[in-house]
């Protein structure tokens, strides 16, 4: 911690959670967040954006130091940008509520990130509930990338690098700088945002941090991979049928805010490539059983909203992102 910092009752770090339903995901991640505090002076923010459940009264009843906003749910982006509004941490770490601490404290990733000022954004080593790795680090999407996953690059040693998704082990053991971050553990710089910008909510879900990573990189600040601390990352699954259209959604429109015409259409295009492989391949698995009828109209669903023959499920979030945010601190 700095003097300078605790003198002026600035925080080290906002800790930024948005909730939506979830009572016991949300409640379990607040308390391991709590306990790797460590030294560190942290300020506890939860934006929850309309849980029928009863979160927000939870959370308030099970730990009092955090501070509840009642949301309207205008997607996870915007939720984000409420929180981001009223924090005042010099670091702010966006997690997800269904993510828990295992090893390591937020005292020595603030000393990490003081020690590494050209670091804007920051993440950690994230696993599944099973202990496996989960990666969380991403490349940038092009039409190389999507068509290597689309033909199932990850299944083959030599075409690792042909796809967005980095899945080799030794790239979690280190420290490095990265094109982007999976956002269910993100810390950002408190400069850094405020010359960015918010997150962009008219990512209403997904993509929302392939964004921020993007313009964080284009403002000449370093995204990095810190494995220091380690989490456990709860994720559901993003082929459940309203999910999958929404995702195709928010890759169709980071491309097209993006890239120009041309490199969009070829990620558009690899993109459909994509679905209609996946659904070739289920057709013979989806005559006989249920899970792989409702994997393949969940991918005929997301073909339709890439096409733009159809909507995404969720909408397709706000128009302005800093509208949105004065508007919420007005309300």
């Amino acid at each position: 911690m700095r003097p300078t910092e605790l003198d002026s009752g600035i925080p080290d770090l906002s800790v930024l959670v948005v909730t939506y339903n979830g009572r016991e995901k949300a409640l379990a991640t607040l308390r391991c967040a709590l306990a790797a505090a460590g030294a560190a002076d942290v300020e506890w923010i939860v934006v929850d954006n309309g849980s029928k459940d009863g979160t927000p009264d939870a959370i308030e009843d099970a730990f009092p130091q955090v501070r509840v906003i009642r949301s309207e749910n205008r997607g996870f982006a915007a939720g984000n940008n409420v929180g981001l509004r009223l924090a005042r941490g010099r670091y702010v770490l966006l997690l997800n509520p269904d993510v828990e601490v295992t090893h390591g404290n937020l005292t020595e990733l603030i000393e990490a990130m003081d020690n590494r000022p050209e670091v804007g954004l920051a993440s950690v080593i994230q696993r599944a509930a099973d202990g496996n790795l989960q990666p969380s680090i991403r490349r940038f999407p092009s039409f190389l990338r999507d068509v290597g996953e689309a033909l199932f690059a990850a299944r083959w040693r030599v075409l690792t690098t042909m796809q967005e998704l980095e899945t080799r082990p030794g790239s979690y053991e280190r420290e490095h700088s990265v094109d982007w971050l999976v956002g269910a553990f993100l810390i950002a710089r408190r400069e850094a945002i405020e010359q960015v910008g918010p997150m962009d909510d008219g990512f209403f879900l997904y993509s929302e941090e392939v964004d921020w990573c993007y313009r964080f990189r284009q403002a000449g600040w370093d995204v990095r991979h810190l494995p220091l601390m380690t989490v456990i990352h709860h994720c559901g699954r993003h082929d459940r049928g309203d999910l999958m259209p929404q995702l195709a959604y928010s890759r169709k429109r980071f491309a097209q805010k993006h890239f120009g015409r041309v490199k969009s259409t070829q990620i558009r295009t690899a993109l459909v490539l994509g679905h209609l492989v996946r659904m070739s391949v289920l057709v013979p698995l989806a005559i006989r059983r249920a899970p792989e009828r409702a994997r393949f109209r969940a991918e005929g669903r997301a073909l339709a909203v890439q096409l733009g023959m159809a909507e995404p499920p969720f909408g397709r979030g706000s128009s302005s992102p800093r509208a949105a945010i004065e508007q919420s601190a007005s309300a």
